[in-house]
């Protein structure tokens, strides 16, 4: 059974936690990630401000700041459903869906009665399932591509026998496996990267988004446009919920990961704020 935690705001917070809710249901993400931050600074120890937070950076498609605030509802109150549902939600963002269904299964444990929890579960599998799928494939192609092309250059060589031929195109096999096995590695990088911690608080991206000279809730274009500017950083780096590879997959290594990391923090406020 699920441990009942109950929720301990001041009217101030539950005043801004329902102006944030209210921002969800319209769609706008940014004024309802300001509202529920205000409501965190009556109740910063509530979970459910950093889940709803957390929901609201996922909407604005920055997977790393909703991780942390998933994470942080996580150890506010470890043993409710939502939290872990909120990581797994973040984690298959970002297109880390092994990782994603390990927190979806803590979930539906915690909560057995939960019928959305277990299906996601089950599409979590599927998607994890073709994620590696898709990684073989592209080892497996790389390989058959290695093994013609070194093959073909082989056959050009009129004088190749048939030793030489096998060796060549066992050679171009084993370059094009190694090929495809980085090519499969720097797309998991990319993806770790997409929720690498960010250089900046969640509070402190958000005051800067609410300083960058929108409404006193924190809305206007200057912000927005700013978020999506990072949220197209982020799309780079993640699969995105299809599992797809990252477009910018060949550039990879630890330069490439803190590059995005960097754009999920100061970064995108310097951009909001209309200093970079």
């Amino acid at each position: 059974r699920v441990k009942r935690v109950y929720c301990n705001m001041n009217s101030a917070a539950e005043d801004a936690k329902e102006q944030g809710n209210a921002c969800m249901a319209s769609a706008d993400y940014v004024g309802a990630m300001t509202s529920y931050t205000r409501a965190l600074s009556f109740a910063p120890k509530e979970a459910s401000l950093f889940s709803n937070r957390s929901f609201a950076f996922l909407k604005l498609s920055l997977p790393a700041r909703a991780l942390a605030d998933a994470e942080e509802a996580i150890r506010r109150r470890p043993e409710w459903p939502k939290g872990h549902f909120r990581k797994a939600e973040a984690l298959r963002a970002a297109g880390l869906h092994e990782d994603a269904l390990e927190y979806y299964a803590r979930g539906a444990e915690l909560d057995p009665s939960d019928e959305h929890l277990r299906s996601q579960c089950d599409a979590s599998r599927l998607r994890a399932s073709a994620q590696q799928r898709q990684e073989r494939l592209l080892v497996a192609a790389a390989t058959g591509a290695g093994l013609l092309f070194f093959a073909l250059l082989a056959l050009t060589d009129g004088g190749a026998g048939h030793a030489k031929l096998v060796g060549v195109a066992g050679l171009g096999a084993a370059l094009g496996a190694l090929a495809g096995v980085g090519a499969t590695a720097l797309r998991g990088h990319g993806r770790r990267g997409a929720v690498l911690p960010p250089l900046e608080t969640n509070d402190a991206f958000v005051a800067l988004q609410t300083g960058a000279g929108g409404d006193a809730a924190g809305r206007g274009a200057p912000q927005a446009a700013g978020l999506q500017t990072d949220a197209r950083a982020a799309a780079v780096a993640a699969d995105g919920a299809a599992g797809g590879a990252p477009s910018s997959g060949g550039t990879g290594g630890a330069k490439g990961a803190r590059h995005r990391s960097a754009k999920n923090g100061r970064a995108a406020a310097l951009r909001a704020m209309g200093r970079s």
